[in-house]
């Protein structure tokens, strides 16, 4: 079983720094009010800012106000905006900036989208405190100052990925920031990355911190998507990074031989299975032997790191009583996958939604049945007397439709130790212990096969993908690849994990005029009854990103100068970022 202790200590003890362990949940660490620095927390604490949403509880005190504490955690803002906006999740339960997200109807006074921006502002601005203050003499002082830089370059990697502009500070401030367009952050992010990969560590000093794969990764993400931010760059020219991103990728497939892929499963006494792929999303994904493939994996403890925002959020969502065991006793019954999803399961094996009508399997038995490990979704409603169906329609804000579509199930908090999922160890009834992973060695292959297909090597992509990816996942080999089948193959590896949104901009398939053909992701969003009916004959590009929060772009008097000064913005006249306020 996982170790018991809480984030903070965890990290602590790691680095063997006791001194730091007393009362470092008490005492708040607040760049603005601190009158002394201590080194060791607030090293913890950027990390643990990912992890848990305050100092406190997991319902009060966030360090994000204004907003319900138990959704303003990082992963939690990130999940909604990268997944309710797409193909993948409905959020079923009536809250306004979950249905605005799932609805297409967002704008620059939607909580969610102000908690993202808050609360990644707010993360970097611990990690400027840090990086000004923080001791560079000995060796493990200089790794955490690597660290620490990585962390706020995955944080600029969401505000560039989410916003047309942003601010970009690197040093401590209180003046107003200002702003720079998505083009500019990415020029910082790279030049940030490439030293990074040298700065950090060849291997993560601990299980939970970060080494040189997290820059090679994030890098070869960044340059994966390089045409999405440089749209509006003059001096840019579209497919220039493409081998850039397979080096970067290959590099560190290379260059790390301690990160490999799960691909061994369990079987239990009682002969139960759990695939190397399900392994990834279960409580005890701590176990060295499936932490080699994650890069970073934020930490869960159903003891001592609780949260409403990370994968209690993925697990209690799909589930209600009378559903398999599933590792604690929280049950929302808020969220189902959506018809186009599960399509992405039924096309492969020749399935219609007719001919699926009639598939009633659990989640253990419907991987067997679609030829996918990664299938973990469930048509069986078991003892809760209802059938899960695939009708194409929801109500939002109305549970009396959550039967309408199948569940996705991935996220569990059972053991991969239990002989049976009822018998899993637990820490706790009410809270996972189960890991977010939040980069994955599998996303270096997708990448590689995404570069060789974009430079003309069908070949090549069609071989990692058959024999890494799909054969990792027991799935039967495809027969071909075009760009459909490749976005469908990200979806199948990496569906609920935070990033559909980003895959379906770079495919040209969420907003704008090249987007019109491909509207399937609404489909059954828009509600039985009053659901507004948006963008029926033409998608604004605009909404490719979100809006800065609309009390931001007003109180700071630097937006309006730095959006409208910017020659090639072409949406200055229009709020700055194409959303009024």
């Amino acid at each position: 079983m996982k170790r018991l202790f809480n984030y903070a200590v965890l990290v602590c003890v790691a680095l063997g720094m006791a001194s730091c362990v007393q009362d470092l949940n008490t005492k708040p660490i607040d760049p603005n009010s601190s009158t002394s620095f201590n080194q060791d927390r607030m090293f913890t604490k950027c990390y643990s800012c990912m992890a848990v949403i305050g100092q406190s509880s997991p319902k009060e005190d966030s360090d994000v106000e204004d907003i319900d504490a138990g959704t303003s955690g990082f992963y939690r803002t990130i999940w909604y905006c990268n997944e309710l906006t797409t193909d993948e999740a409905w959020w079923i339960w009536d809250d306004a900036e979950s249905k605005q997200l799932c609805q297409t109807n967002w704008n620059g006074t939607n909580t969610m989208i102000r908690a993202i921006y808050t609360r990644l502002n707010l993360n970097i601005k611990y990690c400027n405190h840090y990086l000004t203050y923080a001791s560079s003499e000995t060796e493990e002082d200089k790794n955490r100052i690597a660290e620490v830089r990585w962390i706020r370059a995955l944080h600029y990697f969401y505000l560039m990925d989410m916003y047309l502009y942003a601010p970009l500070i690197t040093t401590e401030s209180s003046d107003f920031p200002h702003f720079v367009p998505r083009h500019e952050l990415y020029k910082w992010l790279v030049t940030e990355l490439e030293d990074l990969v040298v700065a950090l560590p060849a291997q993560r000093v601990s299980p939970y911190r970060v080494g040189k794969a997290a820059a090679q990764l994030l890098l070869a993400r960044i340059y994966l998507n390089a045409d999405v931010y440089n749209k509006y760059n003059p001096d840019w020219t579209a497919g220039t990074t493409w081998k850039k991103a397979y080096d970067a990728a290959t590099s560190l497939i290379s260059d790390n031989p301690q990160h490999s892929l799960v691909t061994t499963p369990i079987v239990t006494d009682s002969g139960f299975v759990y695939s190397a792929y399900q392994q990834l999303f279960m409580g005890d994904n701590n176990r060295a032997d499936v932490m080699k493939e994650n890069i970073f994996q934020i930490y869960q403890d159903g003891l001592y790191a609780q949260s409403y925002a990370s994968s209690m959020m993925l697990i209690g969502a799909n589930r209600l009583q009378g559903m398999n065991a599933w590792g604690i006793e929280a049950e929302w019954h808020s969220m189902r996958t959506s018809p186009t999803m599960v399509d992405k399961f039924l096309t492969p094996m020749g399935i219609d939604r007719t001919t699926a009508m009639g598939m009633v399997y659990d989640e253990f038995e419907m991987p067997g049945q679609l030829h996918d490990d990664r299938a973990i979704l469930s048509s069986d409603g078991l003892n809760t007397g209802y059938t899960f169906t695939i009708k194409g329609d929801q109500d939002l804000g109305n549970t009396s439709y959550l039967f309408d579509c199948w569940a996705a199930l991935k996220y569990t908090g059972v053991y991969s130790s239990a002989d049976l999922p009822e018998l899993s160890p637990r820490q706790s009834k009410d809270w996972p212990d189960t890991d977010i992973p939040m980069l994955r060695l599998a996303e270096a292959y997708m990448i590689q096969a995404e570069a060789l297909f974009r430079t003309g090597d069908k070949g090549g992509a069609l071989n990692i993908i058959n024999n890494v990816i799909r054969a990792r996942a027991n799935a039967d080999p495809l027969p071909s690849l075009d760009e459909e089948t490749l976005l469908d193959e990200w979806c199948r590896e990496f569906y609920d994990e935070g990033r559909r949104r980003i895959d379906l901009i770079r495919f040209g398939r969420f907003f704008g005029p090249e987007a019109d053909k491909y509207r399937y992701h609404w489909e059954g969003r828009m509600g039985k009854n009053d659901g507004p009916q948006f963008y029926t004959t033409g998608t604004p590009e605009y909404m490719n990103w979100f809006p800065v929060p609309s009390e931001d772009k007003r109180s700071n008097p630097n937006f309006k100068t730095d959006v409208e000064g910017d020659p090639n913005n072409i949406f200055a006249a229009q709020g700055g970022d194409g959303y009024t306020y």
